[in-house]
């Protein structure tokens, strides 16, 4: 169930999940504010989502036609990463459960960078729709590396090498969760991290970033 209304100036939507839903509100043309509840029961879910939508349509809402391909999928910053409020084609192509863990250090937004990376994001997407996440991505490493950075051989001997090709992965993973998009160069660069990062982990963790690369590497591109 996905209902999107509208009232003057203001707009309301809420996204149904099986025992979740998220709720979306604020002054139109902004991402506005994002709540996440969960219940014990799909039941209970559906029958406060019901409940919800006929007192918004009490006080003056309407529902419209809405296009939630477009929608930019932002998290409750109470809770994280959720399939709710992740972009429909991020959850149809990225289905294991590790892709929106939040402890998983190897997941993309499990570590301490893929997490900052998801947020830095989210804050800049309020302020402009059209980002370049790979732009973005180059600033961060930048930041911690006090100079202009504009290919990955810049950050090759820098001792936390590691951590800037995280950012540069979960980058490209933030880019489709958030809007379902993803550019020809980030991908590629995604995929390259990806591959430095698989031989800089123990054996036994490669087969996780092997995935990633696969899956990373098989999402359509918009250019």
């Amino acid at each position: 169930m996905q209902t999107y209304l509208q009232h003057t100036t203001k707009f309301w939507n809420i996204r149904v999940g099986t025992d979740e839903f998220v709720v979306q509100y604020g002054k139109r043309g902004t991402i506005g504010k994002v709540q996440l509840k969960s219940f014990d029961t799909k039941e209970a879910c559906k029958k406060e989502a019901d409940k919800l939508v006929r007192q918004k349509l009490k006080k003056g809402y309407v529902e419209v036609e809405y296009d939630w391909d477009t929608h930019l999928y932002v998290d409750d910053a109470e809770v994280g990463p959720d399939r709710l409020t992740a972009h429909p084609r991020f959850n149809a192509h990225f289905q294991d459960d590790f892709y929106l863990d939040c402890t998983d250090e190897f997941a993309p937004f499990g570590s301490d960078e893929g997490a900052d990376v998801l947020v830095m994001f989210e804050d800049a997407i309020r302020k402009e729709r059209d980002i370049d996440f790979l732009v973005g991505a180059y600033e961060i490493v930048s930041g911690w590396m006090e100079r202009d950075v504009s290919t990955p051989d810049d950050w090759a001997t820098f001792k936390y090498g590691f951590e800037c090709d995280v950012v540069v992965m979960s980058s490209a993973l933030a880019s489709i969760k958030l809007t379902g998009h993803l550019e020809t160069a980030l991908q590629e660069e995604g995929i390259a991290a990806l591959d430095r990062l698989t031989h800089q982990v123990e054996l036994e963790d490669r087969p996780r970033f092997e995935s990633m690369k696969v899956r990373l590497n098989s999402f359509p591109t918009s250019s």
